[in-house]
């Protein structure tokens, strides 16, 4: 697949790919011989898993540290689960914040909407 093609499936910009690719987080991606970067099932892959990582708010750092243990092999696997289980926790606790603040929200909008209707009938007297 052409990195166009890449761009717009996984909505990450050229720069992006590019600098993933510098610092290691994707394999060096073969050019074909014009020099167009042609990203095979495997780079998809990854770019799969660092999208939904980043997705998940896992830092640039945390993915490289992954990433340089997944390279490393299995011996590595409880470091790399600890990773994962640490950004799960992460997510759980934004997600607690949201549903939070959700809620503060739709009390706030109902709060609106009966003074609002307050209003409305004072003025229809």
């Amino acid at each position: 697949m052409k990195i166009s093609q890449v761009t717009k499936e996984y909505h990450v910009s050229k720069q992006t790919l590019y600098y993933w690719e510098r610092i290691g987080l994707l394999e060096k991606i073969k050019k074909d011989r014009n020099g167009y970067r042609n990203y095979t099932k495997n780079n998809l892959e990854q770019l799969e898993f660092i999208t939904c990582m980043r997705n998940a708010g896992m830092t640039i750092e945390k993915l490289q540290k992954y990433m340089f243990l997944y390279k490393s092999g299995e011996k590595t696997y409880k470091q790399r689960k600890q990773l994962i289980s640490d950004q799960l926790t992460e997510i759980k606790y934004q997600v607690l914040r949201y549903k939070n603040a959700q809620q503060m929200l739709e009390y706030k909008l109902a709060h609106y909407d009966e003074l609002n209707n307050r209003l409305n009938k004072q003025d229809a007297k």
